[in-house]
């Protein structure tokens, strides 16, 4: 019986880590350009300054993150 309980929070745990999504943006001014297996970009995230999620194509696991520059309104 054990080993059956082991077996399932195993397999449930692999399925969970193959389930989640890759980071994106979290942070305002906060950008990912995201690359499938040959370099292509497949994706695009961004926050903009006013807090806005935007996204384009697909998350993957290989991307580029990079940081815009929010002035504050004057």
């Amino acid at each position: 019986m054990r080993k059956m309980i082991a077996l399932s929070l195993g397999i449930a745990l692999y399925a969970g880590a193959a389930l989640a999504r890759p980071p994106g943006p979290d942070q305002i001014g906060e950008f990912y350009v995201y690359f499938n297996a040959t370099g292509q970009v497949v994706g695009q995230a961004s926050m903009d300054c006013q807090g806005n999620l935007y996204e384009t194509g697909v998350r993957t696991n290989r991307y580029s993150v990079g940081y815009a520059l929010c002035l504050p309104n004057d």
